[in-house]
């Protein structure tokens, strides 16, 4: 992946570019085009070696993929935003699956989720989100990817010494991260720059995850 890099990180340039010129279908195709990178990254990895990982992290990414054209219209159509967080649901049921498969279950994940929840409520509430036009889903999909974001904090605790396991667990904890700063963005200050950091920290949470995971054979 650390040839991939570079040419991602090109295009997330242009892709960020677009998106400040506020040139929606231009950002929309290089938005896709990212996530299905590394989707090609992934099969690429798949076709090497299978694991059950890696197909499962192959699935959450290609549902990925629909969910980003579909949040495109988060402040455009409802019914389009509603599907994106339905398609991010099942990316992050794909995500827990394969993560549970690398390390199952221990006592860490629950201390891990009471900061991760705690946050969740607090940002939720401190900055008022009115999520009523998008509920019960989304209220589901926060809560999903609280799990992930929680259980990625617990892969990074229960083995720090692996590089494969960092990487994936730093990847899940800034996906989590970039829906908070996303909920931020829609629901209290639309500024620009918001969007900006939830694009970063999303496009390089998937593409540690991705990394982590073809990192070595898991």
């Amino acid at each position: 992946m650390i040839y991939v890099l570079l040419p991602f990180s090109a295009l997330f340039a242009l892709y960020l570019h677009q998106e400040n010129r506020y040139r929606f279908q231009a950002a929309t195709a290089l938005k896709v085009t990212l996530t299905v990178t590394l989707c090609l990254c992934l099969l690429w990895g798949l076709f090497r070696t299978f694991t059950p990982v890696r197909l499962l992290v192959l699935g959450g990414m290609c549902c990925a993929v629909v969910g980003d054209y579909y949040l495109q219209y988060i402040q455009r159509n409802n019914q389009k935003f509603i599907r994106g967080i339905l398609a991010f649901s099942i990316t992050q049921l794909f995500y827990l699956a394969a993560f549970y498969l690398v390390v199952p279950f221990t006592g860490t994940e629950l201390l891990c989720l009471l900061p991760f929840a705690a946050l969740s409520l607090f940002i939720k509430l401190h900055f008022k989100w009115n999520t009523s036009a998008a509920d019960p889903r989304l209220s589901v999909y926060t809560g999903l990817v609280t799990l992930t974001g929680a259980k990625a904090a617990s892969l990074l605790l229960a083995m720090p010494s692996s590089p494969a396991l960092v990487l994936t667990a730093l990847g899940g904890i800034l996906f989590y991260l970039s829906d908070m700063v996303l909920g931020i963005w829609n629901y209290q200050n639309s500024h620009i720059l918001l969007a900006d950091l939830n694009w970063f920290l999303y496009f390089y949470g998937q593409f540690l995850i991705a990394a982590g995971i073809l990192f070595k054979r898991i």
